[in-house]
C-alpha cells in the first residue's frame, strides 16, 4: 500500500503514556508525524500498517486524508506589537 497522510484521534482520557507510545510506533513503522494538537496526531505512514495503531490504546479513529487540489497555508503566529 502506498505511503498516505492520517489523521489519529486520541480519547479524551488518555495519558501522557499513551500518546507517547502511540508517536513511539508511529516512529517505529517509519512513519513521520506531522502535526500534534490537542488529541489528534496527523501523520504520514504506510497504510499496511494502519490495523497496528487503530489498536493501540486510547485511540479512536484512524483515517487516511488527502490534501490535492487544496492550498495548505502557512500558519505564523505574530507577537503584538
Amino acid at each position: 500500500m502506498p505511503v498516505e497522510t492520517h489523521i489519529i484521534r486520541v480519547a479524551d482520557n488518555a495519558t501522557p503514556s499513551h500518546v507517547e507510545g502511540i508517536l513511539r510506533s508511529l516512529i517505529g513503522i517509519g512513519g513521520k508525524v506531522e502535526l500534534v494538537v490537542q488529541k489528534s496526531i496527523i501523520a504520514t505512514f504506510n497504510s499496511d500498517h494502519i490495523n497496528l495503531i487503530r489498536q493501540k490504546q486510547s485511540v479512536l479513529l484512524v483515517g487516511a486524508i488527502n490534501f490535492s487540489g487544496r492550498k495548505v497555508r502557512k500558519v505564523v503566529k505574530c507577537s503584538p506589537e
